[in-house]
This record gives C-alpha cells, sequence and structure tokens, in this order.
C-alpha cells in the first residue's frame, strides 16, 4: 500500500471515530397548539435571550428556520394534520447574543425534535420569471420624496411595500423601496421565483392596479398582473423554466407534548 494511500486511510479511521458536530439548540423551548389566535408571527421576537412566535402556521416556521423566501414554490410536501388547528405558539430561551442564522438553525433542531420534520434540498425544473424593462419603454418612477403612496387606509412609509387585495381591485404598491424589494413582493404574487434582470439602480415609488384574474369578458375588472406591469410601469416579467432549489418535506408529526 503507498504511503499516501495510508495516509488517507489513517485521517478517515480518525475522522470516522470523532463525534458529529453538535446541533444548535434552544436551552429551553415550549411548543404549544395556539389556543388563542391573536397576532401572527411570521418571523421570531427577539428580547434578550427569549425567542418566541405566536400563533405561527407551521408552514412559517419552516419557512423561517430553512430561510425560503416564499412556501408556495419553495416548499414541496404537506405540512397538514387533518382535524387539528396547524398554528403553533413557541416560546424559547437562547442565551447569550446567537446570530440569526444561528436562530434558525435553532428552530431547524426544534422542528426536527418536536415535530419529527426530516427534510432534504433538491433541485427541480419550474416556471420563473425574470423582470426585464419591457421593449416600451421604463415607465417606473424614481422615488420622490415629496409623493405618497397609499396603502389600505394609510400610506406607505419609506422603504416598504406591498401586494395584496382591496376593494377596488389588486394593489402592488411601493414607496421609496428597491428593486429586490419588488421583486421580493412578485415573488408572492406569481407564486414562483422571480428575478430582477432589469439592471435599474436607486429606490422607486409606484402603484400598479392589477387583478389576479383574467376575464376578457370584464371590460371594467383591472387588467392581470403581467399585463398592469407592462402598461403602467414599463416592466415585463418573461415567462421561463429553469433550475430552482426546493425543500422537500420527507416526514413529519404532530408536535411532542411539552
Amino acid at each position: 500500500m503507498q504511503r499516501g494511500v495510508i495516509a488517507a486511510f489513517l485521517a478517515g479511521a480518525i475522522s470516522w471515530g470523532q463525534p458529529a458536530p453538535a446541533r444548535l439548540s434552544f436551552e429551553v423551548a415550549s411548543v404549544k397548539v395556539n389556543t388563542t389566535n391573536g397576532t401572527s408571527d411570521f418571523v421570531p421576537r427577539r428580547s434578550g435571550d427569549r425567542v418566541t412566535m405566536h400563533n405561527a402556521d407551521l408552514s412559517w416556521l419552516v419557512v423561517y428556520a430553512y430561510h425560503l423566501t416564499n412556501v408556495t414554490y419553495e416548499l414541496v410536501g404537506s405540512l397538514e394534520f387533518p382535524g387539528t388547528r396547524n398554528f403553533y405558539d413557541v416560546e424559547a430561551i437562547a442565551p447569550g447574543s446567537p446570530s440569526d442564522d444561528d436562530i434558525r438553525l435553532m428552530f431547524q433542531t426544534l422542528l426536527e425534535d418536536r415535530f419529527k420534520l426530516r427534510v432534504h434540498r433538491e433541485t427541480r425544473e419550474l416556471t420563473r420569471y425574470d423582470l426585464i424593462v419591457a421593449g416600451s419603454g421604463l415607465k417606473l418612477k424614481a422615488a420622490d420624496p415629496e409623493s405618497k403612496i397609499a396603502s389600505g387606509t394609510g400610506f406607505l412609509g419609506p422603504g416598504r411595500g406591498t401586494i395584496g387585495c382591496m376593494s377596488d381591485g389588486c394593489h402592488l404598491t411601493g414607496k421609496g423601496v428597491t428593486m429586490e424589494k419588488m421583486v421580493g413582493d412578485l415573488i408572492v404574487g406569481m407564486h414562483a421565483l422571480v428575478r430582477d434582470r432589469t439592471g435599474l439602480a436607486g429606490t422607486f415609488d409606484y402603484s400598479v392596479l392589477f387583478s389576479w384574474v383574467d376575464n376578457p369578458t370584464d371590460v371594467t375588472a383591472p387588467p392581470p398582473l403581467t399585463i398592469a406591469l407592462q402598461q403602467q410601469l414599463g416592466l415585463s416579467l418573461e415567462k421561463a423554466k429553469g433550475p430552482v432549489e426546493v425543500l422537500v418535506i420527507d416526514h413529519v408529526e404532530k408536535p411532542s407534548e411539552n
């Protein structure tokens, strides 16, 4: 046996004998089915050593723990338990000053221990969109400190953007936001990966009226989102297929009792 092969064999033997790195975990953690409703947390609240998420759907816990962007295309498999309210209150202690990435790893351990969650990542060919400047020319306006963008019953603050529906239709709105923020909201609306290919820098103001459903017979209805973007902002969503990394649910159980 050659000397290099022997050295590699011994190094492997030593590594096999070493314990696996310890998983990051909360010092103490409580998981209970939410029975009070109330405000829902999509990300943890932190106060000193305390970390809490109240009235959080299990999918939101997974999205946060594994740093996903959108549950509708990045998460494959069911997290539902028939006949069970799938919203939870999590209260935990994380001593010291762990980073947000460490807290995410602690949530992964919590999900593995309490929900017996088992997952794996894989790449699949999925529909995705590239946001580009339309051939008709850009109509998107640079942010104006003096302008106001309505949202619901009030106005958006700087750096804020939303996508959602009201009585007059659906709205994609932003006040002094980057293209990265717009793309994040478009991912929610399109239920697919959206990539910024506009090359636009800076911040922008916009309010796009659109409809989720394309109904050609209703001439009074706003246009669908893809058409509204082109007509009102001079932006186009190019549809294609491409590799997208997803998180696949292999196994999950109702949480163990505290």
